[in-house]
């Protein structure tokens, strides 16, 4: 069965700009990993923005290094999903633009037999999946910076009327000093429009 998964850089204070990222070949390895499992890769405009003019050029950057190469291949074989009103046009292969989240399309990625699909980072989705309650994991890539400013945080994008529970899975510590967190969703659902 697939899953709904969440894979957010952040600072322990809650800032997850991509200033603040240590990103290194084993947290790229750590990334395709979670994309091997996942059917579809889906971003908000910002961050698929900032990914477009990232990752296909290092498929032809000879200074890139393998695992930035891999992740880059991994990145531009896999469907792409953009959820923006204001985003037209797209020059990276496999990317479709959607306009609206629909809750029932995004639950036909838990059906049986079938691969999940993974944010990566993209605040506004997180927020908006996670307040339908449609992600099953997420993975919290605790950053080792205090940041003490910054200007995108989950907790500005999230709006609940009551705390979610999330139940501890396990955790990853890499060598830059990354501790990775997967927590599961207490009360993720799958969608009934009924």
């Amino acid at each position: 069965m697939g899953k709904i998964v969440s894979l957010m850089n952040t600072t322990p204070d809650g800032f997850a700009d991509a200033k603040f990222l240590i990103v290194d070949d084993e947290f790229h390895e750590f990334a395709r990993s979670l994309l091997s499992n996942s059917a579809t890769v889906a971003f908000g405009r910002n961050t698929f923005e900032l990914f477009q003019n990232i990752w296909p050029p290092r498929l032809e950057n000879e200074n890139a290094t393998e695992g930035q190469r891999k992740l880059a291949r991994a990145l531009t074989d896999i469907p792409k999903v953009i959820y923006s009103s204001a985003l037209k046009t797209t020059v990276w292969s496999n990317s479709t633009i959607v306009e609206k989240i629909d809750a029932e399309h995004i639950n036909s990625y838990k059906e049986e037999g079938k691969k999940g699909l993974l944010t990566v980072g993209s605040l506004s989705l997180v927020a908006a999946l996670t307040e339908m309650k449609l992600i099953d994991d997420f993975y919290f890539c605790i950053q080792p910076h205090i940041a003490g400013h910054g200007s995108v945080r989950l907790s500005d994008k999230l709006k609940l009327d009551t705390p979610l529970s999330l139940k501890y899975v396990n955790s990853i510590q890499l060598k830059s000093g990354v501790h990775i967190i997967q927590y599961k969703m207490h009360n993720s659902v799958k969608y009934n429009k009924n």
